[in-house]
């Protein structure tokens, strides 16, 4: 007959195994995801918010290729946020996160300055062209918290935290692997 004390070894030891074969991200993991996941929706939302500048607005041609360069860079800020390219992984200005910071505070001032709502003067402009204000101070927030938590040396700490979840996902393949051996000489034992 097995003791509610050996019961509560094994339920003890079944969830430290269960931990190891499925490691969670921590906390300010999680939350440095979240930051990076709000600025590339901000600069999906200011590249969305210049295309309704150009479509609602009576630009010249000089606006409108700044309003072309605005889009371009809110799509290489996405794509740095979803690192999806070693031109962006490797680039000192995009990945150190005070120049990260300064770069994307640039975007929001250029969206801001694009679009100065008290110029237009029909509702639906008037309603979009609030849009593009509300992305662009949103886009200068996420740049604002960059730079915060690059000064504030925040990186340093995540990419230790990467490292942490990286070196428990790999041995928590090898804890799998093993009990999975372990458990199919049982089943051949039996």
């Amino acid at each position: 007959m097995v003791s509610s004390e050996d019961s509560d070894k094994q339920n003890e030891l079944q969830e430290q195994l269960y931990n190891e074969i499925h490691p969670r991200r921590k906390p300010l993991h999680a939350f440095f995801i979240l930051v990076s996941i709000v600025t590339a929706l901000s600069a999906l939302n200011m590249g969305i918010g210049q295309f309704l500048g150009i479509a609602f607005a009576d630009i010249g041609p000089v606006q409108y290729v700044m309003r072309i360069y605005v889009i371009l860079l809110c799509v290489l800020a996405i794509v740095n946020e979803s690192e999806w390219t070693s031109f962006t992984r490797d680039s000192v200005i995009l990945n150190w996160w005070p120049t990260r910071g300064a770069f994307y505070g640039f975007i929001g001032v250029l969206g801001l300055e694009e679009n100065d709502v008290d110029v237009y003067d029909a509702k639906g402009r008037t309603a979009a062209l609030g849009y593009i204000k509300v992305v662009a101070w949103l886009m200068i927030g996420c740049g604002v918290l960059y730079f915060v938590l690059g000064v504030a040396c925040m990186q340093f700490l995540l990419n230790r935290m990467r490292d942490d979840y990286k070196h428990r996902l790999e041995r928590a393949k090898e804890v799998k692997r093993t009990a999975d051996t372990y458990m199919n000489r049982q089943h051949e034992t039996v």
